[in-house]
């Protein structure tokens, strides 16, 4: 049976790549004739999301990765609220949908006086967020009823729109709640970076099974202003994602299991508990030393948008 598009619900499709995830079921990514983009296949079951969304995924600890990490990304999240802060005048209202720990919108308050307000499905990511007072969480996903027509100046979705189920629905609903004028930014995984062509099944953004539509930043930004967006910026430079994108790619095909360091920086002993703690440093060793390099690669592959994630700002008309 023809599986259908997770966007335009077309039967035209075939597959490109197959792979297995951190619990050795079988998928494969599948490329739409008619839309352009990219959907992972089989659709995972219920039970099969819950295990990819289990405690693990969130960090065991009181922070999702280990505190040298913790304090890396957060570096990173202060740097990117310095700079979305800029596009907005003071008194903004803004969503950051699939928000996390709430971090990059506290960040972002303490640039301007800005309303903060944040969604994160149930989970630890959404214990931590509700701690700070200043966001009004939402607990949950965002549906047609989550928020009033034209509610927001801004909207961020970070390395969040590829694990969305019904990617049509939602950015209809995006746009709905959108003020005129109102700015739209969008990070995702670059499914036509050189990361992707070169790593295949083994690159560590396919993330399966959570990552369920790959678009490539074309096919996005022509969906996009169908919706009345225009777009304002797009970059394919991220020293916060990219580089290691490419390191835990290597490591994927020089090991047997996929994603081995990414979930030892959470703490997840459980899945790597066969590997001996002199294996896991000198994996942290490469991770460490190997930086620098991929930063440079990924400064040179962003000249062609090629780089491995693309943020994309859009404005509403």
């Amino acid at each position: 049976m023809t599986s259908k598009c997770i966007y335009c619900q077309s039967s035209e499709n075939k597959a490109w790549i197959s792979f297995t995830d951190i619990f050795n079921d079988k998928y494969q990514l599948n490329h739409c004739n008619d839309c352009g983009i990219y959907f992972l296949d089989p659709k995972p079951t219920a039970d099969q999301m819950a295990k990819a969304y289990d405690e693990n995924y969130y960090g065991v600890g009181e922070k999702k990765f280990n505190p040298t990490v913790e304090r890396v990304i957060d570096w990173f999240r202060q740097q990117n609220a310095k700079r979305f802060a800029r596009k907005l005048p003071n008194h903004s209202k803004v969503l950051d949908i699939g928000c996390g720990n709430g971090s990059f919108l506290v960040n972002l308050g303490k640039q301007k006086n800005i309303e903060l307000h944040g969604i994160e499905p149930p989970g630890k990511s959404a214990e931590r967020a509700s701690k700070h007072s200043e966001i009004k969480l939402h607990v949950g996903v965002l549906q047609k009823d989550t928020y009033a027509k034209e509610s927001f100046d801004a909207i961020i979705l970070t390395h969040v729109f590829e694990h969305l189920d019904a990617p049509k629905e939602s950015l209809e609903i995006i746009s709905g709640i959108a003020k005129p004028n109102a700015i739209l930014q969008i990070e995702i995984p670059n499914i036509d970076s050189w990361q992707a062509t070169i790593f295949k099944g083994n690159w560590l953004h396919l993330d399966p099974p959570k990552h369920l539509n790959l678009f490539p930043p074309k096919i996005l930004k022509k969906e996009l202003s169908k919706l009345g967006w225009e777009i304002v910026s797009e970059s394919y430079f991220s020293p916060q994602f990219s580089p290691f994108g490419v390191q835990q790619s290597i490591l994927n095909v020089a090991f047997p299991k996929r994603e081995v360091l990414y979930e030892h920086l959470k703490g997840n002993k459980i899945y790597t508990k066969e590997y001996s703690a002199l294996h896991l440093f000198i994996q942290k060793l490469f991770h460490w030393l190997s930086f620098p390099l991929f930063v440079i690669t990924d400064g040179v592959a962003s000249l062609f948008k090629k780089g491995g994630t693309v943020k994309m700002v859009f404005r509403k008309q």
